[in-house]
């Protein structure tokens, strides 16, 4: 038995020193371990994609590849599924683990998705509408959250999509010097210049209080609609469009202090 032993033991060294690769069921390893799980390989050449598609490789870079020969990755899976078991007892912390999810190519990666797919931004300063039902553009500050969805450029107030798909669109404003029953409207156009893509209004119920130095009070109006963008390179600007002229503010003032009151929030879902 001994003797039997070491003659394996040889053989295996001596196809790994002369060979530096090691077959099982096959005569014609591909890479450094090749196991041909059916023995379908040919004894020479590289086998089919089919002929592959029950091998198991480890390359000289320790890349393990499972239905292929050739790996690219660390962990090359050429089809089917993965499975982790119980992988559901092992609970994920929100806002600090991350998503799991695959490229073009099929290698997994990792995103922060909360963050990835937002885009918040405000109002860079107070803006004048100086005639009845004109269309204004909103011209909203360097973004407070952004990800590689989205490119806005402040000095046009336009918005580019970078990936197509369905969008979450919450728009805000604040319209002060205004009368009682003045109509309110906000809106999202395209570019170049179209109808609306999603359009509300609003009627003030209200006078709203003359502003000061410390009063700084305007009616407040929301919309939220989804807005389907067919192709990256997409572009939209946000729009407000009363039925008098008014101001729309940037920051509210108020008895118990001040902050941001016209933003736009955009989501991909």
């Amino acid at each position: 038995m001994t003797k039997k032993l070491l003659i394996v033991v040889k053989v295996f060294a001596f196809s790994t020193l002369h060979f530096a690769q090691v077959g099982i069921n096959t005569s014609n390893p591909q890479t450094a371990f090749h196991i041909d799980g059916a023995k379908d390989n040919p004894t020479s050449g590289s086998p089919s994609v089919v002929q592959q598609a029950n091998d198991f490789a480890v390359t000289n870079t320790a890349q393990v590849g499972i239905g292929t020969t050739t790996p690219t990755e660390k962990l090359d899976v050429s089809s089917g599924n993965v499975r982790v078991r119980n992988i559901n007892s092992n609970i994920g912390i929100g806002g600090t683990d991350r998503v799991v999810v695959a490229d073009a190519n099929g290698v997994l990666k990792t995103i922060d998705f909360t963050a990835y797919s937002l885009f918040h931004a405000r109002l860079a300063a107070d803006q004048n509408t100086s005639a009845s039902a004109s269309i204004v553009t909103l011209m909203f500050a360097t973004p407070v959250a952004t990800s590689p969805f989205y490119s806005y450029n402040t000095s046009s107030g336009v918005l580019t999509f970078n990936q197509a798909g369905n969008y979450l669109v919450t728009l805000q404003a604040s319209f002060s010097n205004i009368s009682a029953g003045a109509q309110l409207l906000l809106g999202i156009r395209p570019v170049p210049d179209s109808n609306y893509l999603g359009r509300g209004s609003h009627y003030a119920g209200a006078t709203t209080p003359t502003l000061t130095a410390s009063t700084r009070i305007g009616e407040l109006m929301n919309y939220t609609t989804v807005i389907v963008v067919p192709t990256a390179g997409y572009q939209i600007r946000f729009t407000a469009a009363p039925n008098q002229s008014c101001t729309i503010l940037s920051t509210e003032i108020g008895p118990t202090g001040n902050g941001n009151v016209t933003n736009v929030t955009v989501q991909k879902i």
